[in-house]
């Protein structure tokens, strides 16, 4: 029995780092818009997911989706602080900021049980003034030309097993609450601090985090999507009607931005 789940457990990480590290490169390659946008896909979160409901079944997904929607907020606070620090310290001090900011955040989600209707208003009150009062570092920055780092493979890979390790803990030993918000630890954001700031700059990598936020708005409602979901049907078609809301959003964001850039016929 112990050896199958440490081969099931070690499938699970293999799958999430093939998924994350697929994604990853593709936002390396899209440009500063197109590559927030993937970013904020569930590229992360969407395994861990899965993996939940293969263990325990689509009413536990339901419930760690109510949290993990509450944990929104603490990604809010990860890329606020890592804007606020960008110009001012070096990557590791802007990281630290940015994830002590994201744990306090987390731990604070876990004092008190919330509601789906709580939830909710704390996601869109958050990203509200998130949103506006973090527009001034959403500038379109171009990157200047550097050679990839060798490691960020081996970074991606280490911070996803990582995570599907933990939530794999927390699922069985701490309950849906820790699980949820663990499940929306900003992987592909702290990845793209440590392998960009470095090589673009703290301005650079600042507006790709903050320019997310408008993406992050669709991955709040795939979560709601999917707590109501799950609680009325199996975990399958719950977890592919997330995803589509996910994907949908940033798709739709992507067609109004090209709309917005295209060139207007002279009268």
């Amino acid at each position: 029995m112990a050896e199958t789940a440490g081969w099931l457990l070690a499938a699970k990480i293999a799958a999430a780092v093939i998924v994350v590290v697929a994604a990853s490169r593709a936002t390396e390659r899209a440009g500063a818009f197109v590559g927030a946008m993937i970013a904020t896909i569930p590229v992360s979160t969407g395994p861990i997911y899965v993996f939940l409901a293969i263990d325990h079944g689509a009413a536990f997904v339901s419930e760690a989706a109510r949290m993990s929607i509450a944990g929104t907020a603490a990604i809010a606070a990860f890329v606020a602080a890592h804007a606020l620090a960008s110009r001012r310290f070096s990557t590791a001090g802007c990281l630290a900021l940015a994830t002590f900011a994201w744990l306090g955040v987390a731990l604070l989600l876990q004092w008190r049980e919330w509601s789906f209707a709580e939830v909710c208003l704390l996601y869109a009150g958050t990203y509200f003034v998130a949103i506006r009062g973090l527009r001034r570092f959403a500038v379109l920055i171009v990157a200047p030309p550097a050679p990839r780092a060798r490691f960020d493979l081996a970074l991606r890979a280490l911070l996803v097993a990582a995570l599907v390790v933990a939530t794999n803990f927390a699922s069985h030993a701490l309950g849906t609450a820790v699980t949820g918000v663990l499940a929306t630890y900003p992987v592909v954001f702290t990845c793209l601090v440590i392998i960009l700031q470095p090589r673009c700059g703290g301005r650079f990598t600042a507006s790709i985090l903050v320019i997310s936020l408008k993406g992050l708005v669709g991955f709040g409602l795939a979560l709601a999507v999917l707590h109501l979901a799950a609680a009325r049907m199996n975990a399958a078609p719950a977890l592919l009607l997330a995803l589509a809301v996910a994907v949908g959003w940033n798709l739709a964001l992507l067609a109004r931005s090209r709309f917005r850039r295209a060139p207007r016929p002279a009268d």
